[in-house]
């Protein structure tokens, strides 16, 4: 009886250790959440692949990456990231697959924010992207300096560490006014989209990137490929620029 609740513990263990080796770990700024999510479950459909999300602000990620966390691939939300990892040596090489463009958003059924210029009016509530942790704050710093706005002067009441926080905050009117991606915006549904005009706005790329060490390699590059051919249709399904 032992030897054989021995035996049937090695099987399970070792049917564990295949299921467990039959996924992928992606790295991803939650601006993507919604597009990569079908993305994933698409891909298990059809190859039998898990794929696992962590989703958090681009830096938060490109951190946990610098610290020795190593997922089978990273897809950040703008270039800064990728291009940091892989000169240091954690990324082997990256493509863009969509692009991010910023937009203004306010609630709903507000008024008082038109132009970034109304971002300098002191009863103007501004809720931001943290710099340190997500794309949309680094972007949203770059935006501010090519319209020639003074950011220490506006009325920032909240920073955020991802793009999906600051739509929230604007939905339940906590503030009058942010900058997020516009695929967010759109798939809120529940705010107010002010453009940003062409010569001051900052299209982010949103790279894939490769990594020099995935767990999974083979499982990573099948996925990776699947993102670029097949994974577009779905980003564009959901409001995203697609990268040609």
């Amino acid at each position: 009886m032992l030897k054989f609740l021995l035996s049937l513990g090695f099987i399970v263990f070792f049917t564990g250790m295949v299921w467990a080796s039959e996924y992928v770990l992606v790295f991803a700024g939650a601006g993507m959440r919604v597009p990569l999510n079908e993305i994933g479950k698409q891909f298990e459909a059809k190859y039998g692949i898990k794929v696992v999300y962590d989703y958090e602000g681009s830096g938060r990620l490109g951190n946990k990456i610098l610290a020795g966390q190593r997922p089978d691939t990273f897809i950040p939300g703008s270039e800064k990231w990728a291009r940091t990892l892989q000169k240091k040596g954690y990324i082997k090489k990256y493509a863009p697959i969509a692009y991010h463009i910023p937009v203004i958003i306010t609630p709903l059924d507000s008024v008082k924010v038109n132009s970034l210029q109304d971002f300098m009016k002191k009863d103007v509530r501004l809720v931001l992207g943290d710099a340190k942790a997500c794309a949309i704050g680094r972007v949203g710093n770059r935006i501010f300096k090519k319209a020639g706005l003074d950011e220490t002067k506006m009325h920032v009441v909240a920073r955020g560490v991802t793009v999906k926080q600051l739509v929230h905050w604007i939905e339940g009117k906590n503030a009058d006014a942010s900058i997020v991606w516009h695929a967010d915006a759109v798939e809120s549904g529940r705010v107010r989209i002010i453009p940003i005009p062409k010569e001051v706005n900052c299209i982010a790329q949103i790279p894939v990137c490769t990594m020099k060490q995935p767990y999974h390699p083979k499982l990573a590059a099948k996925y990776i490929d699947y993102l670029l051919t097949e994974g577009k249709v779905i980003f564009k399904k959901y409001g995203f620029k697609i990268a040609e």
